[in-house]
């Protein structure tokens, strides 16, 4: 017997597309524009706030110390 999946990420990814096309398409062009630049903005910012990966890993090297 199959089990029954508590989530479906295709579901809910096309739930989320069409609800976004609805309300995209309901604005005019220069809304959308800044609609989605908004969004984009708000990422970069995120990211620019984060530390970086490879920063936060980076420890100094001991070099050998030859006699």
């Amino acid at each position: 017997m199959a089990m029954k999946k508590k989530f479906d990420a295709v579901a809910e990814s096309r739930k989320w597309r069409i609800a976004t096309g609805k309300k995209l398409s309901e604005m005019t062009e220069a809304e959308r524009l800044a609609y989605l630049n908004q969004g984009v903005a708000e990422r970069l910012q995120a990211l620019r706030k984060k530390p970086s990966a490879s920063k936060a890993r980076r420890t100094p090297r001991k070099r050998p110390i030859h006699a």
